[in-house]
């Protein structure tokens, strides 16, 4: 009796363990692909779940900042939650600064706290750092303007007055 026991509860740890080794299902484009359609069915936390399995599993391909990327938009887009989005454009900074999106992944943190979150100090604090790390990048004139027009309303920025005249 105490053999037998003995004998389920190793293969139960067997399956326990088994099923806690998580191997990738899909290759990098299977998860993009089945996270695509995801999407385009409107369900956008599954979408977010598949796509953070391709970052999880394939770190180094070249679908992971395009994937890190897409779950920031999605999280700013479509569920509001800036926080995370914020989150995802960090981590391209943080663990893929040399990829030609990183610039673009600093400014959008910026805009998020500028024209989401209505932080303006940390809206300044992000456009200013991207602009003193990426001096020569060609969203530092975008970054500046942002500066000089936080907290303003459309029909207090001059440049837009004649815009918003025109159009009326």
């Amino acid at each position: 009796m105490g053999k037998r026991l003995f004998m389920a509860g190793i293969i139960t740890l067997l399956i326990l363990f088994i099923g806690c080794t998580r191997e990738p299902v899909k290759t990098a484009q299977g998860y993009w692909d089945s996270a695509r359609e995801y999407f385009n069915n409107g369900d956008y936390e599954q979408t977010v779940r598949e796509y953070q399995k391709l970052v999880k599993y394939y770190p180094q391909d070249t679908l992971t900042v395009r994937t890190l990327f897409a779950v920031a938009e999605i999280y700013k887009n479509n569920l509001k939650d800036y926080d995370n989005s914020i989150g995802s454009y960090n981590k391209i900074i943080e663990q893929y600064a040399n990829h030609s999106k990183a610039p673009n992944a600093m400014f959008m943190i910026g805009y998020i706290y500028a024209n989401d979150l209505s932080d303006f100090d940390n809206a300044q604090k992000s456009y200013t750092k991207f602009i003193e790390t990426y001096p020569d990048h060609m969203l530092v004139p975008s970054a500046k303007w942002e500066i000089q027009n936080l907290g303003k309303s459309l029909d207090e920025i001059p440049q837009l007055q004649t815009i918003t005249k025109g159009s009326n």
